[in-house]
């Protein structure tokens, strides 16, 4: 999108300003709703309003009174709707004084919008990550250093400040009889046999005891070679779980060798006598004494009053139709608490085949409800936070049916998860040959068992627009049922990519001007000055030939202004270009040889020999030396520039110093001299050599700074890596 510009003219009045807008292009009329008519001529306040108006003022002030671009952010209400902007403001200098400022304001609002709901995103799923208390562990498996959260400090009992970040650490807190298989599951992952490292073991808690840990990870990062380098992963605490399975399996045993249980009690119904007997177990479960008796209707009482209705109906069946039944209800007990049930329920039946009575089961199954119930909530908190992902997430099974799919995913079909989730993707993509391709990439990701990246892949929306996405697909099993399916996201990239084809569309047009900058104007300038020293000879008088020569200075310094502008072009459009072996003699001397042959008022002397080293550079480095040369000559106020150039080796470094006999510079312009624009009040030059300067060098890997040069003048020091 096209910034919005805008012209303000400044007048100064008893100390104080007055500001009216007097411009603004086509882009600032249209996202702001203010027409140029509307807006010239006014003030901030009477076009903004007293409050926005006098902030805006305060910003124009602040940029009028420093003298100096200046950047902030604002937000403003406008006939358009309320916009935020990222404003920059650069003041117009004539004869000493701001005459004018110029505003370039970017619309950031969508952005600020975006940023908002990552935040929130992120946000959610700290929280969700500490909500379910989940450890995580990143391993750089190429220094064995590894990082870990709080809450997997905590699981074990530690602060974090207390857990040393090595694997050999973590290694000795897992349980020697598990550390065996742990090693062969992570190994089988690394070489990758297994899609996924995941294992249940035991660990050392800070009081000495072992708890249950569910470790799952995956590499996500390997080198060139394929060596993994990176791995993440979670801890669950399974403790619980693992230790009430045991306590189940311990139950199930005594069960099977004998009819008495611990945790599970009985009860029998007699229809005969209406009498009720419950086991010491299923007393204790309710909270009721042992040796108070418990009528048929009262027992019926325990259960909560959501509840209540299932149990009577189940009892009804069984004693009507003989039916079983077995129910997960809950009961409040004598105390008032509430706590879930396993109740079981079989018929007793005479000789004749009637019903009699009735023999169950009754077991507390409170913990396992708890957990189920956490459970499902996380699951629906997750399903949140998917559902907040602005990207496609999916997940299909060998069918094409979509076992999942986020908010993303269905609104590019222009439906509801609800109405995606349970139905093949033929059914939902609008265009069939999408259809075909995306199923062709899953059942290679299912067939193979391995992820698969889609750098570009289109998809044709139902609105019927064509968006660009950027896909990675990985094999999955599904939990419930272990079928296998693939889980995928997909980002769309379309205005990434729209975005790239405008940069190269630029990158052309610069290319054209650097062209045109380098042949054409270059050539007509040497016209110029070729033909204005054939006349300087020609001319009758001093004053005559003084202004010849001073057409023949101006040629050469535009022809050096076309130079520069070509070295910043360069720069420009080597955007992602590294570094080669540069000689520095050949560079060096060349650029002092041009020095010597082309300026009539300036020496130029080496301190030894330039040394025959090579550094790490490219073929702008000659900018760096001819921009650093042409300065000590064109800002020397002295008949003749003198300039000295010596180098220094170190064991990994070379130094050039350029050094000059001009006016010098104050230490507070020495940083300045080398930011965009920045130049001389005498000078006649762009304000971008030695900012060219520097930037070049900063890309080198080097370094350039002044210091004062003795009597007078300055020293330039370019220092430059070697590639030797």
């Amino acid at each position: 999108m096209e910034d919005a510009v805008f012209l303000i003219d400044v007048e100064e009045a008893g100390g104080s300003y007055n500001f009216r807008f007097s411009r603004t292009n086509a882009s600032h009329q249209r996202l702001t709703g203010i027409s140029l008519e509307e807006i010239r001529g006014k003030t901030p306040r009477e076009l903004l309003g007293d409050e926005q108006g006098a902030s805006v003022a305060e910003n124009y002030r602040r940029c009028v009174e420093t003298r100096e671009t200046i950047e902030y952010g604002e937000s403003l209400a406008l006939p358009g709707g309320r916009r935020e902007w990222q404003t920059r403001l650069s003041p117009v200098i004539e004869d000493g004084s701001v005459t004018r400022v110029v505003g370039v304001a970017r619309d950031v609002t969508e952005q600020k919008e975006r940023e908002r709901t990552l935040q929130q995103i992120k946000d959610r799923l700290e929280l969700a990550v500490e909500g379910a208390q989940l450890g995580i562990w990143d391993w750089d498996m190429t220094t064995d250093e590894v990082e870990f959260n709080e809450q997997w400090a905590e699981m074990l009992g530690h602060s974090l400040d207390e857990v040393e970040p090595h694997l050999d650490a973590w290694e000795r807190r897992v349980h020697p009889d598990d550390l065996g298989p742990v090693e062969d599951a992570l190994s089988e992952h690394i070489t990758g046999e297994t899609a996924y490292y995941d294992t249940e073991h035991r660990m050392r808690t800070a009081a000495g005891e072992w708890k249950w840990i569910r470790d799952v990870g995956k590499v996500v990062k390997r080198d060139e070679d394929g060596e993994p380098v990176r791995a993440v992963g979670i801890h669950l605490d399974i403790d619980d779980q693992k230790r009430r399975e045991e306590d189940l399996e311990r139950t199930r045993a005594l069960i099977e060798r004998t009819q008495e249980s611990a945790s599970i009690g009985w009860w029998e119904v007699d229809l005969v006598d209406e009498s009720l007997t419950w086991s010491d177990e299923v007393y204790r479960i309710h909270g009721v004494p042992v040796e108070e008796p418990i009528e048929l209707e009262e027992a019926i009482e325990f259960y909560h009053p959501d509840d209540r209705a299932a149990i009577e109906t189940a009892v009804d069946r069984l004693i009507e139709d003989g039916e079983s039944y077995d129910l997960e209800l809950r009961i409040v007990t004598a105390s008032g608490q509430t706590r879930w049930v396993r109740a079981i329920g079989d018929p007793q039946f005479d000789d004749a085949g009637d019903v009699v009575g009735a023999l169950g089961l009754f077991q507390d199954i409170t913990e396992r409800k708890e957990y189920e119930i956490a459970l499902e909530s996380t699951r629906e908190e997750l399903r949140k936070i998917i559902d907040l992902v602005p990207d496609l997430v999916f997940v299909k099974n060998r069918d094409g049916e979509y076992l999942l799919a986020n908010e993303a995913t269905a609104e590019a079909y222009g439906k509801t998860p609800e109405e995606v989730e349970g139905r093949s993707e033929a059914d939902i993509i609008p265009d069939i040959e999408d259809s075909s391709e995306f199923r062709q990439d899953d059942l290679e990701v299912i067939e193979s068992g391995e992820p698969r990246s889609i750098g570009e892949e289109t998809l044709t929306t139902a609105d019927g627009e064509t968006r660009i996405l950027q896909t990675t697909k990985i094999p999955y099993k599904v939990p419930e049922t272990g079928e296998d399916a693939v889980l995928g996201y997909a980002r769309d990239v379309t205005e990434l990519k729209e975005y790239e084809r405008t940069l190269e569309q630029q990158r052309d047009s610069l290319t054209l001007l650097n062209q045109v900058v380098r042949h054409d104007i270059r050539n007509q300038l040497m016209v110029v000055e070729s033909y204005t020293e054939l006349l300087e000879d020609s001319l009758p008088d001093d004053q005559s030939r003084t202004y010849a020569r001073t057409v023949i200075e101006a040629a050469k310094q535009a022809t050096e202004i076309t130079e520069t502008a070509k070295d910043v072009t360069d720069v420009l459009l080597q955007v992602g270009s590294g570094r080669t072996p540069v000689s520095l003699r050949d560079e060096l001397s060349g650029q002092i040889e041009k020095v010597r042959t082309d300026r009539d008022r300036a020496t130029v002397s080496v301190d030894g020999d330039v040394p025959e080293v090579t550094v790490w550079a490219d073929d702008l480095l000659e900018a760096v030396f001819r921009n650093l040369l042409t300065n000590a000559v064109v800002h020397n106020d002295k008949d003749v520039a003198e300039i000295a150039v010596s180098t220094r080796l170190t064991d990994d470094a070379v130094r050039v110093s350029i050094a000059d006999n001009g006016p010098g510079i104050e230490d507070k312009h020495k940083e300045q001299i080398f930011q965009e624009g920045e130049k001389g009040l005498e000078s006649g030059g762009t304000g971008v050599g030695l900012y060219l300067v520097k930037t070049l060098v900063d890309k080198y890997g080097g370094d350039v700074w002044v210091e004062d040069n003795e009597p007078t003048g300055s020293v330039f020091v370019v220092e430059l890596p070697l590639a030797d």
